[in-house]
């Protein structure tokens, strides 16, 4: 289950972070999905000691932390999407192809329906 998303701009700034559970939570994965920067400018600076190739967007998964998974992907503009999952048993595989996929569509067609003021801006 995804309990949270969250877009980040070039310059590690939050364009967008929405959390799909209790207002206590909130907080925390916010602090997850800062956590998670880290992981992916490690990545992105340092391509041959790990993670994907520099023409992969898909970064996999960044970290496990105590009931979540964290996985990122990466945009040719350098804009970071952050995906949080409870499923402590999904694949890459699985995560690559459809997680990111609904989300992503799920913010065009919000925000096509919707007027862009109605986002929850950080």
């Amino acid at each position: 289950m995804i309990v949270c998303v969250a877009v980040v701009g070039h310059q590690n700034n939050p364009l967008y972070i929405q959390s799909f559970t209790e207002a206590d939570d909130a907080l925390k994965l916010h602090h997850i999905v800062h956590c998670s920067l880290d992981v992916v400018d490690e990545r992105v600076n340092n391509p041959k000691k790990s993670g994907p190739m520099l023409n992969e967007t898909f970064l996999g998964l960044l970290y496990p932390i105590e009931n979540y998974k964290v996985y990122g992907y990466l945009t040719n503009t350098k804009v970071k999407f952050i995906l949080v999952t409870t499923d402590l048993d999904v694949k890459d595989a699985d995560v690559r192809n459809t997680s990111f996929i609904v989300v992503l569509n799920g913010i065009y067609y919000q925000t096509s329906n919707e007027r862009m003021a109605q986002f929850e801006l950080v």
